[in-house]
């Protein structure tokens, strides 16, 4: 494990004890607080334990989580209610008579809470200005270290500090060469001296291992010492949390599958599919009413736009709108992708869109199954065919279901080309990867919050990528 998370870890335990304490003496008072933990101190051990491993179990360790307030705060919800749960689960099922009082369990909830939340928001300050920076050297070839040296620098990551280049090949003459700001320290043979000379506490892999036999041995004997490995995709992903398109395959897609949970995909997911559409519809119905009026009154047309998009395996569907766009809006074009300032959008539709209330009655999609709240956006068939013939592994969207809102929607605009949806394919695969419910209800939340301030339009966070495969 990093330093920084060791640090980290340390910091939780410390503090989620003195939160239990503060809320003890708070309760109690100093006198009766301390006697309380006298007589109670086996059911404190336990439910400090028990906060531990829902910090583990949620992954509230996980380094995508650890660099978003978004993500940090989410995560600390979720590890803190997992942790409550736990307590009342064990105390509960247990019949223990070293039961927590009502007042006591709720300040322990809250004031954990804080802790840990504090203690994620120092780190976050201390990561962002470079002090918890993790030592790394690049093992690779000079093209592919410099895409890491641009991802790195592109995303702008203060925690991540680049030594210097291991180069793979044995050409001596390249040692003491620079990479931009970053010198070739030295070749394979002398990698074990550098890591301990630096402290290294990461190696980003910048080279094909299957063209470098030498290579993989050496990463086997490395990875059993404890060092943390890192390929120049999963870098990316973790970075970019995207995954670049070209430089993966078929291989690389089947492991990607295996990280998704089958119950979460195909039971827990479509539930929560279930109650929260029913929900939107009690809270919504009447701005439903009122955007199908204004919609009514301010243009020609019928109220709800109907269009037949591919669902889940190439399942086709009738996608339901509030229309947006003038009825002709076709009639002259054809097909063709709504771009950002598309002159055929209404001037009431215009502002249906910014908010996305034009999206409102897909929930009776996701009702029907056709749909879920959260996954890529489906497309239509003329779409899906002329992007599958130019995009590697377009297909793979439709393997899950698609979505009203998706990662792909909060994190970049509206494609209205086959490089934009170059992006959009990289952000739907990485939802596909890391599909879970910690990942929709971020979602959700963003396009909230979208839908209460307006459609953002921020850039992604790194776009300067090569297209060219890794050699």
């Amino acid at each position: 494990m990093p330093r920084s998370k060791v640090y980290l870890v340390l910091s939780d335990s410390v503090f989620t004890a003195v939160a239990m304490l503060i809320s003890v003496v708070l309760r109690l008072g100093y006198d009766n607080g301390l006697a309380y933990f006298d007589i109670h101190w086996r059911a404190v051990v336990i439910s400090w334990v028990f906060f531990g491993l829902s910090y583990y179990v949620t992954g509230l360790y996980d380094t995508e989580r650890l660099h978003q307030i978004g993500r940090t705060l989410i995560g600390v919800v979720v590890a803190v209610g997992a942790g409550m749960i736990l307590m009342m689960a064990f105390f509960y099922a247990t019949l223990s008579s070293e039961l927590i009082g009502r007042g006591i369990f709720a300040g322990y909830g809250l004031f954990v809470f804080a802790a840990v939340l504090l203690t994620r928001l120092i780190y976050l300050g201390a990561s962002r200005r470079g002090m918890m920076a993790q030592r790394c050297l690049i093992i690779g070839t000079e093209g592919e270290a410099r895409k890491v040296i641009e991802l790195v620098a592109g995303c702008g990551r203060a925690d991540i500090r680049i030594l210097g280049l291991i180069h793979c090949g044995r050409e001596q003459e390249k040692v003491g060469k620079f990479i931009g700001d970053y010198p070739i320290l030295g070749t394979l043979e002398s990698v074990e001296r550098f890591i301990e000379l630096y402290d290294v506490e990461r190696l980003i892999i910048a080279a094909s291992t299957e063209s470098e036999p030498d290579l993989l041995r050496r990463l086997r004997a490395f990875r059993y010492h404890g060092m943390a490995l890192v390929d120049f995709v999963s870098l990316y992903e973790e970075l970019a949390q995207e995954i670049p398109i070209d430089h993966i395959n078929d291989e690389w897609l089947f492991h990607a599958s295996m990280n998704n949970s089958r119950i979460h995909i195909r039971r827990i997911k479509r539930l929560t599919d279930i109650l929260v559409a029913m929900l939107g519809l009690a809270l919504t119905w009447w701005l439903m009413l009122l955007t199908a009026l204004l919609v009514k009154i301010t243009s020609k047309g019928p109220v709800l736009f109907r269009q037949e998009r591919l669902g889940r395996d190439s399942r086709p569907f009738m996608l339901m709108k509030f229309r947006t766009m003038r009825e002709d809006a076709e009639s002259l074009t054809g097909p063709v992708w709504a771009t950002e300032n598309d002159p055929r959008v209404t001037s009431v539709g215009r502002w249906f869109r910014k908010f996305r209330l034009d999206e409102l009655p897909q929930l009776f999609n996701v009702l029907r199954g056709d749909m879920s709240l959260v996954g890529p956006r489906p497309e239509r068939a003329v779409f899906i065919k002329k992007l599958a013939e130019e995009l590697p592994f377009y297909s793979e969207r439709l393997l899950v279901p698609p979505g009203i809102t998706g990662w792909a929607q909060v994190m970049a605009p509206y494609a209205a080309s086959i490089e934009d949806s170059r992006r959009k394919l990289q952000f739907d695969l990485y939802y596909i990867k890391h599909m879970s419910l910690f990942l929709d209800l971020l979602i959700c939340i963003r396009t909230a919050r979208t839908m209460l301030f307006g459609r953002e339009r921020t850039k992604p966070v790194y776009a300067g990528i090569s297209n060219n495969p890794p050699a």
